[in-house]
């Protein structure tokens, strides 16, 4: 069963019915914020998924409850929503608790997810969003909204002091180009924000990128580049030089079903008689 999400929308005041802009804009915002967190997961920054409202009922709070369609007529997104519903409804609750940008959370997300929370200080007294059993439920109160948008605008301007350390990046490539005095540079979407981070090969990195088909640029193949990785503040990388990389196999070259199911694996035995000979240590 696809997973379903509920959205409810309280107003201030003695009437609690919102008004017409403050419910809309609170609704797209959160759908906008859904979406953004899609295109960082996915593996070619785009949406698969169509949120669509499938209930809603006008007792207060005004709730809506919606679910994810595919774009594209037959295509199963269910795997895809609930790794989106799981990351959103995972990063909204880490950001009422600490000034931490969380993983998927681009700048364009940031800014949905502050005016989500600072609408509540403003004209509504209350949106909630029910993710399910097993995910954080999200209750946005004034005093959870206020300490939410702090956190928002300090992991948007987070400590200015750069820094250097050794690791690595995972993204998908956008770009092989040079740069002014001729340095080999790949432009590269990082996987985790969705930011695009300006990378020099040198060494087997530059070699590795060489030996490869125009194609798998074209394409945007995900690697993982090793080196140097350069931040303008904590957790904000903007350069990497990069002197290894490991280019991630595709979809289509990962082992399929078929390539792991073994239909002969009992020896030609029925289900009972393998079961009992494992049972009694004598399988084969």
């Amino acid at each position: 069963m696809p997973r379903t999400i509920k959205l409810s929308v309280k107003a201030s005041g003695e009437i609690d019915s919102p008004t017409v802009d403050d419910l809309l804009e609170q609704v797209r915002d959160y759908f906008e914020i859904l979406k953004g967190v899609e295109q960082a997961v996915a593996d070619d920054g785009t949406n698969a998924i169509e949120w669509r409202i499938v209930a809603a009922t006008t007792n207060s709070p005004i709730t809506f409850e919606a679910r994810a369609f595919a774009h594209d007529f037959g295509v199963n997104v269910d795997n895809r929503a609930e790794i989106v519903a799981r990351r959103t409804a995972l990063g909204l609750h880490q950001l009422e608790q600490k000034a931490e940008r969380p993983p998927y959370f681009t700048d364009k997300v940031l800014a949905r997810a502050d005016r989500l929370f600072a609408r509540v200080t403003n004209g509504l007294e209350r949106t909630s969003v029910f993710f399910g059993d097993d995910l954080p439920y999200l209750d946005v109160t004034p005093a959870i909204a206020r300490r939410a948008s702090e956190n928002i605008r300090a992991a948007l301007k987070p400590d200015n002091r750069p820094y250097e350390e050794l690791g690595s990046v995972e993204g998908f490539v956008e770009k092989i180009e040079k740069d002014g005095w001729g340095h080999p540079v790949v432009r590269l979407r990082v996987r985790l924000t969705g930011d695009t981070v300006k990378c020099f090969v040198r060494g087997n990195a530059l070699k590795a990128f060489e030996d490869r088909q125009i194609g798998d640029v074209w394409r945007g193949r995900r690697v993982q580049l090793f080196g140097m990785l350069k931040f303008k503040g904590l957790g904000a990388l903007f350069q990497v030089d990069a002197d290894e990389v490991r280019f991630m196999r595709t979809r289509a070259e990962l082992p399929s079903i078929d390539d792991i199911l073994d239909e002969d694996f009992t020896g030609g035995l029925s289900t009972e008689e393998y079961l009992t000979r494992v049972r009694d240590g004598k399988p084969s």
